[in-house]
């Protein structure tokens, strides 16, 4: 009799410990949710900062035939990145950011020559790698962590190729980071 009262006490214990737990997982769940959002809607702001930045870099007329290809080439990945991630953030039921205007983005009217392009666009894909590395960090979905990743890889190579343009070297780390946004 004493061992079923042992179980009953054991059992009831459980219960009350799973009951006192549950609010603190669900709560530790809705922070990964909100910092998972979050990560994902600065990926979107720089996506977008690129997309709005590289169409006037490509349409300034300013640059050599060979960087206005390639920057119209890095405008289409952009724009391919974005909407996922507005896909991804309305599928969350997140509102996703307004693009910014050419007139609110750092150091946009001074991209004169390839070189200074270059150098803009580096720092501008530097933190987009960056916002990328904080979402895989926040994101469980496996396909949502696909599309970051794939993205995250494609912003890596435009750093090579534009680190290439502004003589630089092309892959100063084995694994780029990035810097934080």
């Amino acid at each position: 009799m004493s061992s079923t009262r042992r179980q009953a006490i054991q059992v009831a214990a459980l219960t009350l410990a799973a009951g006192a737990a549950s609010p603190a997982l669900a709560a530790t769940d809705d922070d990964k949710k909100k910092h998972a959002e979050a990560a994902l809607a600065a990926a979107l702001r720089l996506e977008q900062t690129a997309v709005v930045a590289y169409e006037a870099i490509a349409n300034s007329g300013r640059l050599s035939g060979r960087l206005t290809t390639l920057v119209r080439a890095f405008l289409d990945h952009d724009r391919q990145h974005a909407e996922q991630l507005v896909t991804a953030l309305d599928a969350m039921g997140v509102k996703p950011p307004i693009p910014p205007r050419r007139a609110t983005i750092p150091g946009l009217a001074r991209v004169r020559t390839d070189v200074a392009a270059a150098d803009f666009a580096i720092e501008l894909e530097l933190r987009t790698v960056g916002a990328y590395t904080e979402a895989v960090r926040n994101l469980s979905d496996p396909n949502l962590l696909r599309v970051v990743a794939g993205a995250m890889g494609t912003d890596g190579q435009h750093l090579v190729v534009l680190r290439g343009v502004a003589r630089r070297n092309p892959a100063p780390h084995a694994f780029e980071r990035g810097i934080r946004p």
